[in-house]
């Protein structure tokens, strides 16, 4: 049943890919040509997921600002560690989010709560001695706001 799962969520994840190439290639190179495209693959069942990693909120904080609902750091903070090879653990106590360090830059599995973002993985990556800026891809393994939040 698991397998059957993944099959059909791979091939969704395929299809979606295939309309969202091809609308973009349709359209000139532009962020919102990127973004109507991103819209036309999300629609009507993915509109959530559309709405926390590509609309800017309208009264937003500033850039780096602390989320006012945010927790206490001292209620997520767990320290960043070394897994195994080239494989980190970025995450919190209770949500995790995973760097794998290649030649091409860094690859995030998992963006957690944007609140605790520059805390763990923008933190995290510094401590252990990785440039945040060299994220090439962050992968959402799913919908959820404990694993999308991050992505901006």
């Amino acid at each position: 049943m698991k397998l059957r799962a993944v099959g059909t969520l791979a091939a969704a994840g395929l299809v979606a890919s295939l309309v969202s190439a091809a609308a973009v290639a349709q359209a000139s190179e532009t962020v919102d040509a990127h973004v109507a495209a991103a819209k036309a693959a999300a629609g009507e069942d993915h509109g959530y997921i559309f709405n926390s990693l590509c609309v800017a909120p309208a009264d937003g904080p500033a850039a780096g600002a602390v989320d006012a609902a945010a927790p206490d750091p001292a209620v997520f903070h767990v320290e960043p560690v070394k897994v195994f090879d080239n494989l980190y653990f970025v995450g919190e106590k209770e949500y995790s989010a995973w760097a794998v360090t290649t030649s091409e830059g860094i690859i995030l599995l998992d963006t957690i709560w944007d609140y605790s973002v520059a805390d763990e993985i923008v933190g995290g990556l510094r401590k252990l001695g990785f440039d945040p800026a060299q994220i090439k891809y962050a992968v959402v393994t799913h919908g959820h706001r404990d694993h999308v939040g991050g992505a901006k």
